[in-house]
């Protein structure tokens, strides 16, 4: 998502705990002519998230804001402790609320502004041992509505819910032959994504071609039915 902005020509920032995996964006986007910053960042720290929402403005008006940082968890539920759930939570729900309420209050005073958050397919239909990161999901859904509803007609907010993406987060799981079978034979176009494939997504929401979409929750999960 950060190089399809930064290849528009949007100045983009990242943020993140691995400074080595932001050291690596930063320089393929730098490599393909783009301009891109990055700051450590845990969103599980609210009075950080607000500091950053200040040094980033003070060097001028923020456009977009995409709130993606997360965690997974794969756990029964009745494996899952109260501990699980709250981490899951805290940096999910609460994190994606400390970036949309710091960055959302500047967007909303100036008067204008495009949120947009990653939320999953699993937060809409639902999966066996997924429950702690589901309902996280499905309050980021919520929010989203809610939020959407708050800050029109000044502000847009839309969500990503992406199905099964090659990610750092989940290679553990598709590393295993029988996830993976079950995750193609459960979604028509039979693969996972990409992480290329979200950046055009992303770029849309971004854009003028969003102007006159709010509220919205866009499933990026190769047609995976929902009941």
């Amino acid at each position: 998502m950060a190089a399809a902005l930064a290849s528009a020509g949007m100045d983009v920032v990242i943020t993140g705990r691995d400074r080595e995996a932001m050291a690596a964006t930063v320089d393929r986007i730098e490599a393909d002519g783009g301009s891109v910053s990055a700051r450590a960042l845990d969103v599980t720290d609210t009075a950080d998230v607000e500091r950053f929402a200040d040094e980033v403005w003070s060097a001028g008006p923020v456009d977009v804001v995409i709130a993606n940082a997360g965690v997974s968890l794969v756990k029964p539920a009745i494996e899952t402790t109260d501990a699980d759930f709250m981490r899951v939570i805290e940096a999910n729900v609460l994190g994606t609320f400390a970036t949309m309420r710091s960055f959302g209050a500047r967007m909303h005073g100036r008067g204008s502004g495009k949120l947009i958050a990653v939320s999953s397919d699993i937060g809409i239909r639902g999966s066996a041992n997924w429950v702690a990161y589901a309902a996280s999901k499905g309050a980021i859904n919520a929010m989203v509505k809610t939020l959407a509803w708050e800050w029109a007609p000044k502000l847009t907010v839309n969500a990503i819910a992406p199905g099964a993406f090659a990610t750092d987060i989940n290679s553990h799981l598709l590393s295993v032959p029988e996830i993976m079978a079950a995750i193609t034979a459960e979604t028509p176009l039979a693969r996972v994504g990409a992480p290329s494939e979200i950046g055009p997504l992303a770029l849309f929401l971004a854009g003028p071609g969003s102007d006159f979409m709010t509220g919205q929750i866009i499933s990026l999960d190769g047609g995976i039915q929902k009941s």
